[in-house]
């Protein structure tokens, strides 16, 4: 009786052993639940911008300081996706290079076109007539238009809607030249 005790506890570890290594294992019950049956997978485009860990703690370092800063003019900013130089964008990179100086905000243009307040005042009132948007305090007039004018002289024309980051070392000379009363500023912030 012990052998036929034996066997059949053999039988039965060999048994689950068997079921739980056979296919008859993955054939679900339509009936039993089915964890994560309508989350979306990534495509392969999403599986490439995202980020892993050392991106996110790169990211991270970016905020806490401004160890990535290639012109020695940035400054820190209020997120991670604003903490960038100019030398990291190329268009404004080109425009350094050509004139030979280190950084957008030396730029011979950068003075007349950002923070020249008759060129400010000038393109405000046309910018005004345009969109009939009025802003009231001079120096948060002269920020908004300065980043506007640094993207048309910079990129031409960008279309509606389509917005790109400003380096910190040309948003920090503007906000230098016209402060905001209560040192509050409003960051990059994407079409609404």
């Amino acid at each position: 009786m012990a052998d036929h005790e034996e066997n059949s506890e053999t039988s039965s570890v060999s048994s689950l052993e068997l079921s739980c290594y056979s296919s008859d294992f993955e054939v679900l019950n339509e009936h039993d639940l089915q964890p994560y049956q309508f989350e979306p997978e990534l495509s392969d485009a999403e599986v490439e911008e995202t980020p892993d860990r050392d991106d996110f703690s790169e990211s991270l370092d970016r905020l806490m300081s401004i160890n990535w800063c290639q012109c020695a003019n940035c400054a820190g900013m209020g997120s991670i996706r604003e903490c960038r130089c100019c030398q990291e964008i190329p268009e404004m990179e080109s425009l350094t290079v050509s004139t030979g100086v280190g950084c957008i905000t030396d730029h011979p243009g950068f003075r007349s076109v950002c923070l020249d307040h008759y060129v400010l005042e000038t393109c405000y009132h046309w910018y005004n007539q345009q969109y009939g948007r009025a802003i009231q305090d001079a120096n948060e007039r002269y920020r908004y238009v300065a980043y506007r004018m640094l993207v048309r002289w910079v990129w031409k024309w960008l279309g509606r809607d389509i917005r790109v980051t400003l380096p910190a070392c040309a948003v920090a000379r503007i906000r230098e030249q016209f402060p905001s009363a209560d040192g509050q500023y409003v960051g990059y912030r994407d079409p609404e």
